[in-house]
């Protein structure tokens, strides 16, 4: 478990080319470490997870997948051996999940038990890793959907999403499974949407099971690096800040709230922001940490999360300034306390 008086940092989705220089500038920030580090990507990986244990401080937290095209071979089918799948009679829900193949995130029907058995195989995922030796500290969830925080009763995504995160906390305890929490990543739009939602049916069966199931609840504030940063940030604090103010699991989760970002180079992303009017390196550097001055003051979060090595965010130099925008964030969460 992290240490409650150290913020967390948490680097999420990259190639395994760019692995070593993520843990090279993790490495070259305050020894020993102010933070605690959760370092993961799509799927388990060995050498990964080696090279992440290797430096100080640092743990390993694979990510797993809601979306079919990056998740399709665990939505396919279960993956057990003889002797697991004998445990588990009912084989119901052992096939596809529907509409995967047709690139579909929700199933048509059933879509509660279908979460439920979408997270139980991500927890199969995990359990197979740690019975050939990997050493797996925790798991990541992408994402809780934005169409979660609409209202109306009986939300279709509520429930599947709801079942996924209740499938990942318990697993399959027939098979020795035990409840295990971890980073859950929110879009913006179900941040900020969620608080002011009424809070029974549906709503609240879904807020339990996000509680839950998150460790730390990753918020998505996917700016433009444009304007002020100040008032940028303080503005990007609204979801935060609503949840903290809210009641019972929704003021829980306040508390455990993690502000994701993502460097900043892929403009062209839909919906990840960053550096929209071309702004230099140096410029880049500066508006990210005084949004992040900002965002700490207005709500201090648990922790901070940067998304997305890959491809523009990955060229010379930007890496090692991301990151260090992560150095930066935890000294400064610090400076607060």
């Amino acid at each position: 478990m992290p240490d409650n008086n150290r913020p967390v940092a948490l680097v999420t989705v990259f190639s395994g080319a760019v692995l070593q220089r993520i843990l090279d500038a993790v490495a070259a920030g305050p020894s020993p470490p102010i933070a605690d580090w959760f370092i993961g990507t799509f799927g388990v990986n060995q050498a990964a997870a080696e090279a992440i244990a290797a430096v100080p401080g640092c743990r390993y937290a694979p990510v797993f997948c809601i979306q079919p095209r990056t998740g399709k071979r665990t939505r396919l089918r279960r993956r057990l051996s003889p002797q697991e799948a004998a445990q588990l009679p009912d084989t119901t829900h052992a096939g596809e999940i529907p509409g995967t193949s047709a690139g579909e995130v929700i199933p048509a029907g059933d879509r509660r038990a279908w979460g439920i058995e979408l997270g139980r195989r991500f927890r199969d995922e995990m359990r197979s890793a740690r019975a050939r030796g990997i050493k797996v500290d925790a798991w990541q969830f992408d994402e809780v959907l934005g169409e979660c925080g609409r209202p109306g009763a009986n939300n279709p995504h509520r429930r599947f999403v709801g079942g996924v995160l209740r499938g990942l906390v318990a697993g399959r305890p027939r098979l020795g499974d035990r409840h295990e929490k971890g980073f859950v990543w929110a879009a913006r739009t179900a941040v900020v949407g969620l608080p002011g939602l009424p809070f029974d049916g549906d709503v609240r069966a879904f807020s339990q099971d996000l509680s839950r199931a998150a460790l730390f609840l990753v918020g998505e504030e996917y700016a433009e690096f444009t304007g002020d940063p100040t008032a940028v940030g303080r503005s990007f604090a609204d979801g935060h800040q609503a949840f903290v103010r809210s009641g019972g699991a929704h003021r829980s989760l306040g508390h455990r709230y993690v502000v994701g970002m993502t460097p900043g180079w892929r403009p062209s992303s839909t919906g990840l922001g960053g550096n929209v009017d071309a702004k230099s390196p140096p410029e880049v550097t500066r508006w990210r940490n005084s949004f992040l001055d900002a965002r700490i003051a207005a709500q201090r979060p648990r922790g901070f999360a940067q998304f997305n090595f890959v491809k523009e965010n990955v060229r010379p130099n930007r890496v090692e300034d991301a990151v260090d925008s992560l150095h930066h964030a935890c000294k400064q969460a610090l400076s607060f306390n």
